[in-house]
């Protein structure tokens, strides 16, 4: 069973708060309900889109699980929660990590 870092841990909650620095709430005035506002959604070009959600998600789970396991040191985390705060960063840190996991245990995505 993977060991993951718990949701107290101060590096868990900087792993959230990073993944999920750029994301906007909810808007309540008419801009959450514009037509631009919805096609950006759909394309997922902003953060907060579904495949951003996913990404972050993986995220989570991927630094909690190496830096509880002492694979993440102190420097590296620290670029990582930089990279993390992005879309841009989130998009290509899930393409290399699940490239790396792919290789390393054989298995590819069937997309």
């Amino acid at each position: 069973m993977e060991q993951c870092l718990p949701e107290d841990h101060p590096d868990m909650i900087r792993i959230v708060q990073a993944a999920h620095h750029d994301i906007r709430p909810q808007a309540t005035t008419k801009q959450s309900n514009s037509l631009a506002n919805a096609l950006t959604m759909a394309l997922g070009n902003t953060a907060g889109s579904d495949e951003d959600l996913e990404n972050i998600e993986f995220l989570i789970h991927f630094l909690s699980v190496n830096r509880a396991s002492g694979a993440i040191d102190d420097e590296v985390f620290e670029r990582l929660l930089q990279q993390i705060k992005t879309k841009e960063g989130r998009t290509d840190l899930t393409a290399r990590f699940t490239q790396e996991l792919e290789s390393e245990h054989g298995y590819e995505d069937d997309d």
